[in-house]
């Protein structure tokens, strides 16, 4: 024992320390675990095409998850949709509001121009009355005279082209519709004889004023050919389809198009294709510009094409636009034609149907425009129509004598919308001057309201009529004084309905003379 004693302290404190060591390891060891971020779970998969922050659910999450992962994406959809259908309705609203402003203006500076026309013509028809038959002055008023009645002619169609007036619709057959604009096409010297008509099996009837849609369509395929400049070897294909249904002659994106042809009675069946045409055209490299935004619901698809060399945007623009293509007309010179055989404008046939229009080039393909014609009544409520203007003619002649500008600006605007030529004077007599001096030129002279209040306004008449007995006289007064005895021809009540003033004035230059 006394050998060992030595060595049992150290051997103790040797043990003693290694037992420490050891209990700082495992204390330093479980600080670190407490230390380190435990790893996170995996987050499940979104689904694609699924709003965010939606995840999918697994199995068994219960089946009332994926139902409302269903209503979302309706929803979506549904809102979708609604949010591109308020786009289209407002872009067509603006579009409209162009045009309409377009030929507001155009009808302003009509209406001034006829004033300034009016006071040239009458002066110059002065000096040939003035000047010696025959005589290089007397043949530079009759030039005058000529060149202010072609002005005239040419603000007139101006001003009956930008009228949007309402038109009959009706349910007409589609083939129909076809057959008689190819057959009006065919007839035109113009028109090559490579001309192909086709119609898809599914285009619905439109909903339109059959005469004035075959006129738009061949007047519309006589300018294309026209613009395009290449007579015979040119290829023109008229087709018609259901809207959204290919329509560009089997030359978009899937193939052959299920088209037959109508008069030659060869059918040629192929795969069709559902979707929007427009949507096609463009993948397939056609630069589509939309003038008019067709309403939702079904349309007929109306398509004329040309091959070849795509035509600029300004000509087809001026093609298409009531406008520009009146003016062309009239620097082409339409000397011996009838105003109303011009062919109507196609956007504003478009218009007119409550349709679309939109034009389409290709680099390699060439030219088409497609019109839409609604096959059903839009969703849409639309404003009552406005009944038809009555016509009286371009040939009456009415001369008003009114002191007050504003009056007289009203009665000249109105009678003009209704095919008058009129002239203003605010001095009666300057009035009577006119009158002696060409007894013969007005057809009814119309008295204002402010004169005929006075006595001076019988007074007028009467002297009117000793300068021409048969000269139609037009005066207003209060309701409870019509149908006196008065020197008038005819005699409305106040306040000023210029209808009513119109069917008068046509009755008197008709020679009915009617009174009351």
């Amino acid at each position: 024992m006394r050998e060992i004693a030595p060595w049992v302290l150290p051997l103790g404190a040797a043990c003693t320390g290694a037992a420490a060591g050891l209990a700082l390891l495992l204390a330093w060891a479980a600080y670190r675990r407490s230390d380190r971020p435990e790893a996170p779970l995996p987050a499940p998969a979104a689904v694609p095409g699924m709003a965010p922050g939606v995840v999918w659910c697994e199995a068994g999450s219960g089946i009332a998850d994926a139902a409302r992962i269903a209503e979302l994406r309706a929803a979506a959809r549904q809102e979708a949709r609604r949010s591109a259908e308020q786009s289209a309705r407002s872009l067509r609203d603006q579009q409209i509001a162009a045009m309409d402003a377009r030929a507001e203006l155009a009808g302003a500076i009509v209406h001034d121009m006829n004033n300034t026309l009016g006071a040239v013509a009458g002066y110059a028809d002065f000096l040939t009355a003035d000047l010696p038959a025959g005589s290089p002055q007397a043949d530079y008023a009759d030039r005058i005279l000529a060149a202010v009645d072609r002005g005239r002619k040419g603000l007139r169609r101006l001003a009956m082209a930008s009228r949007a007036e309402p038109v009959q619709l009706r349910t007409e057959p589609v083939v129909r519709v076809l057959n008689e604009a190819a057959a009006l096409l065919r007839a035109a010297p113009s028109v090559p004889s490579s001309l192909t008509v086709l119609s898809h099996p599914d285009a619905p009837d439109p909903r339109c004023d059959a005469m004035l849609l075959t006129r738009t369509l061949a007047g519309l395929a006589e300018e294309l050919i026209e613009a395009a400049g290449r007579g015979a070897d040119l290829r023109l294909c008229l087709s018609v389809a259901p809207s959204g249904a290919q329509a560009v002659d089997g030359s978009t994106p899937g193939g052959n198009a299920h088209e037959r042809e109508i008069d030659g009675g060869d059918g040629k069946d192929g795969n069709g294709e559902d979707g929007n045409g427009d949507g096609d055209a463009v993948r397939a490299g056609w630069r589509m510009r939309t003038l008019l935004t067709p309403q939702a619901g079904l349309h007929t698809l109306f398509e004329l094409r040309i091959d070849g060399r795509p035509l600029a945007d300004d000509v087809l623009f001026a093609i298409v636009d009531p406008l520009l293509s009146t003016r062309a007309r009239n620097r082409r010179g339409n000397e011996g034609h009838d105003e109303a055989d011009a062919p109507p404008a196609a956007l504003l046939t478009a218009r007119r149907h409550d349709g679309g229009l939109s034009l389409l080039t290709h680099p390699g393909e060439g030219t088409a425009v497609r019109l839409r014609i609604p096959a059903v009544p839009p969703a849409q409520p639309r404003p009552a129509p406005v009944p038809p203007k009555h016509p009286i003619g371009p040939v009456v002649q009415v001369l008003v004598i009114e002191a007050d500008p504003a009056t007289g600006d009203r009665l000249q605007t109105g009678l003009e919308r209704q095919g008058c030529e009129v002239s203003v004077c605010d001095d009666p007599r300057d009035a009577l001057d006119v009158v002696a001096d060409e007894p013969g030129f007005f057809d009814v002279v119309v008295i204002g309201p402010g004169l005929s209040a006075l006595t001076a306004g019988a007074a007028l008449v009467v002297r009117l009529k000793s300068l021409r007995p048969d000269l139609p006289c037009v005066t207003f007064a209060a309701e409870a004084v019509v149908g006196g005895d008065g020197p008038a021809d005819l005699e409305l009540p106040l306040p000023l309905d210029l209808p009513r003033l119109g069917r008068g004035v046509a009755a008197l230059a008709a020679g009915r003379g009617e009174r009351g």
